[in-house]
């Protein structure tokens, strides 16, 4: 594309879109100059905060009442196949919130459709872009922890259950839809984790799943365990939007990873720590003033980076397929009782 400012225009209005904007604000060279949202409270509320001149009620009063370099499309993900398949049209690279959709056979036809029209689009898996997970992957990848054979990943919490603090749940006002979900947390959360497992180390061959619906207010599971084989190394992730005694909001993981010549920690609070196996430790400095909104930033810069340059999107279509894939691979392996294997990849 041509050199100037990149003028974006933003659908979806609702709790993400807070970060989204952010993000933007911070991408040298780029503006949101249109926002676009159902809800008229919505969208005019965003438009105040952020200084947003334009909005608009529908995806085609969008593409008929403003010419955008690119699209972020951050509504709820049952929206995302008619929302893309209207922004297709434009012939303009579109990034896309996660879950892609609800369904893999709409996530695939999103995909074939803009590889078909040859319009470049990415998803917006933003969690790989945290600092410790990006600094995790540069030792990884320089051998400092030599071979790596195991890492786990996990984040627990009240997220859909009464605390003192949040009585109504800290979750549930924010994301409604949640309550009527029969897939949940799988599909709405450790989707993240599965595309970090898969930056760090690598295609799943194998999964193993189990889920339990211990929290009554809403309709999916709120646990989930899967044990993922990636080549050598053998990935758990373990996470709970049910747990009681865990700090209520909005939660970090927990994540270790041990190699034959060390292992590396991180804790909740984002402290990042390196145990050599000759017994020296290394605590590992991260600023994470900010974090979520940086990993938003992280993804989003990327996008505009890449649309720039031409250079490939890390998380385009195809490849977060894979990472859908094995997530809803994990409903039938806890459904069934049963290991997932995967050929050629």
């Amino acid at each position: 594309m041509a050199q100037g400012p990149l003028r974006v225009a933003l659908l979806g209005c609702g709790f993400a879109s807070e970060f989204h904007l952010k993000a933007w604000r911070l991408v040298p060279g780029a503006e949101v100059v249109a926002l676009c949202d159902p809800d008229p409270a919505k969208r005019e509320a965003r438009a105040r905060e952020f200084g947003i001149g334009r909005t608009f009620a529908s995806v085609l009063e969008l593409i008929r009442g403003i010419q955008v370099d690119a699209y972020d499309v951050a509504t709820p993900h049952m929206t995302h196949r008619t929302v893309t398949e209207q922004l297709v049209t434009t012939g303009k690279p579109v990034l896309c919130q996660k879950p892609l959709a609800g369904m893999l056979e709409d996530a695939r036809a999103i995909v074939d459709l803009y590889t078909r029209s040859n319009v470049r689009f990415m998803v917006n898996e933003n969690w790989r872009w945290r600092v410790w997970y990006q600094e995790i992957k540069r030792r990884v990848g320089a051998g400092e922890i030599g071979e790596p054979f195991y890492a786990r990943l996990g984040t627990r919490g009240p997220a859909v259950v009464p605390t003192p603090e949040y009585p109504d749940t800290f979750g549930l006002p924010r994301f409604p839809r949640f309550t009527t979900m029969p897939q949940l947390l799988i599909i709405e959360f450790l989707v993240h984790h599965i595309d970090t497992m898969r930056f760090l180390f690598g295609e799943v061959d194998s999964l193993y799943a189990q889920t339990r619906r211990p929290a009554r207010n809403v309709a999916g599971e709120s646990v989930a365990t899967l044990i993922l084989n990636q080549g050598p190394v053998l990935g758990l992730l373990d996470s709970s939007w049910a747990s009681s005694g865990y700090p209520a909001g909005t939660a970090n993981d927990t994540f270790v990873v041990e190699g034959t010549q060390g292992s590396m920690f991180l804790s909740p609070e984002g402290r990042l720590a390196l145990h050599r196996a000759d017994g020296r430790v290394e605590r590992i400095p991260v600023d994470t003033t900010d974090n979520y909104v940086r990993m938003y930033w992280g993804a989003i810069n990327h996008f505009a980076e890449c649309v720039r340059t031409g250079a490939p999107f890390q998380t385009d279509g195809a490849d977060n397929l894979k990472t859908l894939e094995i997530a809803f691979r994990a409903y039938d392996s806890a459904r069934e009782n049963t290991v997932i294997r995967w050929r050629n990849r």
